[in-house]
């Protein structure tokens, strides 16, 4: 529901993840700045992206020391020159609501629903910054009659990555596909994943610190 509609109010977001810290396993390069351009990986049940191998890291980045890398794999060369960013893509406290009739209002930070009345929905969403030690800590008020919703606001605003030609990586992928699904199939042991669950981070927003919430009728 999370990442639907959060495309469908905004298609800057190709795929918002519902999870977007890191896995622990990963590098430590990771855990301070978070997913690349050029991760191949699987979204998997807990909604994060599993990352296996990345296209534009040396083969013996640490990343993939323990799994290693595709077949016939050559690294992209990749550096600061090929990337366009733009740091204030969404300003400090934007809100992504997914429908026009879900309005806010500042309240606590607990977190609620009315199950008494499905048509109408009220949830408080809480919002952390992490510029200093001490942080603040700002919550909102959601109220919409909708049946299903989605949530992601950024108290400190968030900075978007793209790659110069897109459509190189576009080539690649299609090029490449069979044998990464390969790897992550037989090398990997990623038994259960599908012919098109693979993806390919070619671009991202990052930021210091979000909140998000999503609801729909069924819950």
């Amino acid at each position: 529901v999370y990442a639907r509609l959060i495309v469908d109010k905004d298609k800057s977001h190709e795929y918002p993840l519902w999870v977007p810290e890191p896995y622990s396993r990963l590098p430590e390069d990771y855990h301070r700045t978070g997913l690349k351009i050029g991760d191949v990986g699987i979204v998997n049940e807990a909604r994060l992206i599993d990352v296996l191998f990345n296209i534009c890291l040396p083969e013996n980045h640490p990343l993939h020391r323990h799994h290693g890398v595709p077949a016939n794999f050559r690294q992209v060369i990749f550096d600061d020159d090929d990337i366009i960013q733009l740091p204030s893509f969404h300003r400090e406290g934007r809100v992504l609501k997914s429908s026009s009739d879900c309005f806010r209002k500042p309240c606590g930070v607990s977190k609620s629903f009315d199950n008494n009345n499905l048509s109408s929905y009220h949830l408080s969403l809480s919002l952390r910054t992490t510029s200093n030690q001490v942080g603040a800590l700002l919550g909102y008020e959601f109220t919409s009659s909708s049946s299903e919703g989605a949530i992601l606001a950024f108290p400190e605003g968030a900075t978007r990555t793209d790659p110069v030609d897109v459509h190189h990586f576009i080539q690649l992928a299609k090029k490449n596909a069979a044998a990464w699904y390969h790897s992550a199939y037989s090398h990997l042991g990623r038994t259960f994943i599908s012919n098109d669950s693979l993806c390919l981070i070619t671009g991202h927003h990052k930021s210091s610190s979000w909140s998000l919430t999503s609801f729909s009728q069924a819950d």
